[in-house]
């Protein structure tokens, strides 16, 4: 009987974690995380590049069959037969997203369509050859880029700038 006594006594110490277990647990979860979440931003960023490249790919298609139908040289992205979720400007000729201004031939840069993201300075564009190319840091948004693009999306870095 008076082992028992002894026996249920040292099982309620035995109880929860002591300090030093939560400590390295936190830890241990401070180090996963800081491993994960710049993987997971270049994966959303990816994803995001991804997205405007397929827009753009549109754009670029819809633009050639305008300046086919009307004998110009370029075309507005508003007289465009596609449809991209977003802001339409008939001013300048853009429609904006949450990431990305879209411009089809009739930019400032000449006569490609081009998608300029809006979070950092980095704009993609489409040549009349199907080649998609990057221009960072050309002074069109104030926030310089923090990711080398061209190695991150594997593009090659274009001249044409994107404002």
């Amino acid at each position: 009987m008076n082992r028992q006594k002894i026996k249920n006594k040292n099982s309620l110490n035995t109880k929860g974690f002591t300090l030093i277990e939560l400590l390295v647990v936190v830890l241990i979860i401070g180090i996963l995380s800081a491993i994960a979440l710049p993987q997971y931003t270049k994966a959303v960023t990816k994803a995001r590049f991804a997205e405007a490249m397929i827009n753009l790919k549109a754009i670029a298609e819809a633009d050639r069959l305008c300046r086919l139908e009307t004998d110009a040289e370029m075309c507005k992205i508003t007289d465009l037969a596609v449809t991209i979720p977003g802001t339409a400007n008939e001013e300048d000729a853009t429609i904006t997203t949450d990431n990305f201004l879209y411009r089809a031939s009739a930019n400032p840069g000449g006569g490609q369509a081009q998608a300029l993201y809006l979070k950092e300075d980095v704009c993609i564009s489409i040549s009349d050859d199907w080649e998609f190319g990057i221009v960072q840091n050309d002074g069109c948004v104030e926030k310089a880029a923090s990711y080398d693009y061209s190695k991150l999306l594997n593009l090659p870095e274009t001249g044409s700038p994107c404002c």
